[in-house]
């Protein structure tokens, strides 16, 4: 993320569309591309102006230089404010009968961590947990390569995974850790009547220790083939579903 990046700012069809839809009072100005316009960009104008929201036709070099990205697919939203990451999790445990969690231990990609955000999103998880610092932000390309995975998700940023970790234990969930070196996969993984916390490690260190030893399970995605790991991102989708049906099983 560039120094002057604003992370108030989305863009690309699908986040845009999926923050109308999901939280459009958010939306404080909306910036079109120029005509000609396809027919997903003439849906969000539409919808824009059925909810008074303001907008702006501008030159797509504006677009461009406004979110530092080509790919903005001629839509960029201005939020009023981004996504809150002050998330009540003990109201949240109160409510949910079988929460499905994922904890994102320092991951420094951002379209790692938007590819692990839209896979959560996509695999049934309600909450995301997220170390905030040593980790890269909920930037504008984050949101993009979520694809509007974001917006349908509820967002916890922490410098004390420890802290929120046993907080969830005392609450009953599972906390599943992911690391290569373990003898255990994911399919070994038993059936479970409450629920489920995943943690995925960084790219290069993985899951630290400490969080590790919190941990009820430690499991790897098994390996066939000659490479030696996979990309957080990839795995992330493989594990999150298997884990899924885990959950399905025991409703």
């Amino acid at each position: 993320m560039t120094d002057q990046e604003n992370l108030n700012l989305i863009y690309g069809v699908h986040t845009c569309n999926a923050q109308l839809k999901l939280s459009p009072l958010n939306i404080k100005k909306i910036y079109l591309k120029k005509p000609p316009v396809n027919n997903q960009i003439s849906k969000i104008t539409e919808d824009a102006k059925n909810l008074n929201i303001t907008i702006e036709v501008v030159e797509k070099d504006f677009l461009t230089t406004l979110c530092f990205s080509s790919k903005h697919q001629g839509v960029v939203f201005e939020l009023h404010n981004k996504l809150l990451s002050n998330f009540d999790i003990d109201l949240y445990l109160q409510t949910e009968k079988k929460p499905f969690i994922v904890i994102f231990d320092s991951i420094q990609d951002p379209r790692n961590l938007g590819s692990c955000i839209r896979s959560a999103n996509a695999a049934g998880v309600s909450l995301i947990i997220k170390r905030k610092s040593n980790s890269c932000e909920i930037s504008p390309l984050v949101h993009k390569t979520a694809s509007g995975g974001l917006q349908g998700l509820s967002l916890l940023e922490t410098n004390n995974l420890s802290t929120v970790i046993k907080k969830l234990k005392t609450n009953n969930i599972r906390v599943i850790g992911t690391a290569d070196s373990s003898d255990m996969t994911i399919y070994d993984i038993k059936e479970c009547d409450t629920g489920i916390a995943v943690i995925l490690g960084s790219e290069g260190e993985g899951i630290s220790r400490s969080l590790l030893d919190l941990c009820d399970d430690i499991c790897k995605i098994p390996i066939y083939g000659s490479v030696e790991c996979l990309n957080v991102a990839v795995a992330s989708g493989i594990a999150l579903y298997q884990i899924k049906k885990i959950i399905k099983k025991t409703k």
